[in-house]
């Protein structure tokens, strides 16, 4: 057999494939758990054609099931079992901050949610919501939320590695028609404000505010906690003596369970 090298064309055309292969699976998430290859086409931004051949050989592998007469893929239980492991290597963590989040929305009246990024994205891990509906998206564990507009993301890529936030940041920037400097400065702001506070603050959707505070943790990458709700629940004095100490404590125990 031939030696490779780093560029080998074979090389390169398989991680070309794999990449495809995960940026489908990754259209998947809940509230859409059927597409079909235009639905996938749109979500990816792959050629119909690509689509097609990828969606093919993903049912071949046991990964995605054709739906019989909607022309539609849905998730297999393999990936079922996939987000269950997971889910399982964060155990410790969880187990020791969970209940904590749970107390917390009670008694808060907010959001207390755990996320982790995945690309240009963050996936929830873990979400209780006690805030008023009406005022925020119903959200679940797996739904994913943009990094760049996000106290969850913006909270993130503050504790990144050097190398890894500058690779997020390009590609969240250059996926940007118009108004990529602002989105930069804002970004950054969170950052800075994170870097020098322990935290950071957003608001991506109307009418309501976000709170995070992220850390990195050796076997487990970056962990986001925020707590979020309408712009009525969450005062600036609530935000100062109440929320912030609570993301604190959530990343001081994560930190510990992991230790």
């Amino acid at each position: 057999m031939r030696a490779r090298l780093p560029s080998d064309p074979e090389d390169l055309s398989a991680n070309r494939t794999m990449k495809r292969g995960l940026a489908i699976l990754r259209a998947f998430r809940p509230g859409f758990p059927v597409l079909t290859n235009g639905d996938l086409a749109e979500r990816t931004g792959l050629p119909r054609s690509t689509v097609s051949r990828m969606t093919g050989a993903l049912v071949d592998a046991g990964l995605l099931r054709q739906l019989p007469g909607a022309g539609g893929y849905a998730p297999t239980a393999a990936c079922i079992s996939l987000g269950f492991s997971a889910l399982q290597s964060l155990d410790a963590v969880r187990q020791r901050v969970l209940p904590r989040m749970q107390d917390a929305a009670e008694e808060y009246e907010v959001s207390v949610s755990l996320a982790m990024p995945d690309g240009d994205e963050m996936v929830y891990v873990d979400t209780f919501r006690q805030a008023r509906r009406e005022k925020l998206l119903h959200l679940e564990a797996g739904a994913r939320l943009p990094m760049d507009l996000t106290a969850l993301g913006r909270s993130a890529l503050a504790v990144m590695e050097t190398a890894e936030r500058e690779a997020r940041m390009a590609s969240l920037l250059a996926r940007q028609e118009r108004g990529a400097a602002a989105l930069r400065q804002q970004i950054e702001a969170g950052m800075r404000h994170h870097e020098q506070h322990g935290w950071c603050q957003a608001s991506w959707v109307s009418g309501t505010i976000g709170v995070a505070r992220a850390v990195r943790l050796p076997a487990h990458g970056v962990l986001s906690f925020n707590c979020a709700g309408s712009v009525a629940q969450m005062t600036q004095g609530k935000i100062e003596r109440r929320l912030v100490p609570l993301l604190a404590e959530l990343a001081q125990t994560a930190q510990g369970a992991a230790a």
